[in-house]
Formats: structure tokens, sequence, C-alpha cells
């Protein structure tokens, strides 16, 4: 087992007066991780999916996922996100050129209904797809699994 640590830092001076942050996470027991640079086209390709029990190649056990980064490598073009949970909720998040999104825990945590309000329980994520606007876009994925 091993920790990830990830580091976020802000940075700006306005007027003379220095601003910003560093904020350190660490993520305990990871024992896996996927990382790999995959050309994005213009029409919908799954990145990864997850499953309770059936796991292996780009399909993670969704209990077990606690990072997912993604980062749009490409200097022009956007590509649309979709994340999708298991009650086929989903929602479509743009990273444009140069920008990085990530997802944490994929248990319990997307609710794109009023599942929240009528007192169910969020959905579990279960698929990533992306799409490119106009040209094919690099981009680079990082999931870490316990």
């Amino acid at each position: 087992m091993a920790t990830l640590t990830t580091t976020n830092t802000e940075s700006i001076t306005i007027n003379g007066s220095v601003r910003g942050s560093t904020n350190t996470e660490t993520i305990a027991s990871i024992l896996d991780v996927f990382e790999r640079n995959v050309t994005v086209p213009t029409s919908e390709v799954t990145l990864y999916s997850t499953h309770a029990s059936s796991v292996g190649g780009a399909t993670f056990d969704k209990d077990l996922i606690k990072y997912a980064r993604f980062t749009n490598l490409d200097g022009t073009n956007f590509i649309d996100l979709r994340i999708t949970n298991e009650n086929n909720d989903e929602f479509v998040y743009r990273v444009y050129a140069g920008q990085t999104f990530v997802l944490h825990s994929h248990v319990g945590s997307m609710n794109a209904t009023e599942n929240a309000a009528a007192g169910l329980p969020n959905g579990d994520i279960v698929s990533v797809e992306a799409q490119a606007n106009t040209a094919a876009c690099s981009v680079e994925i990082f999931v870490a699994s316990a």
C-alpha cells in the first residue's frame, strides 16, 4: 500500500498584495494507479467505467476509487466530460485547453436530479466519457484506487 499526495497551489500578486495558498491532500491505502494519455476524438469515447465486482482493463471497482484526474493537454480545443451515475443521471463538465478536472470518491457522490430533496441517496459514478469539440485532444488520465 502507498499514500498518494496531491498539492494545489494558487499564487497571485494584486496591487502589491500576495494572495493564494497551498493545500495538500494525502490519500492512504492506495493499491492501484491507472495512468495514461488518451486521444479523445470529436465523437464520444469511454475513458473508464466502474462496477461492483467485474473489474479489469479500464473498469474499476467503484467502491475503491479515491481520486481521478483529467488534464486536457491540448493547446486550443476543449473536451466535454460526461459523468454518469448508476441511476443514469449525468452531467457534462467542459475542460478547456490546459485545464484539469478532479473527481474523488465515486460512491454516493453524484446527484444530478432532485434525489436529495426527495430524501433519496446520491448515485455512484459508473462511467466517465469524453468528447473533443473541433479536433482530437490529448487527455491525461490518472486514477488511484484502494
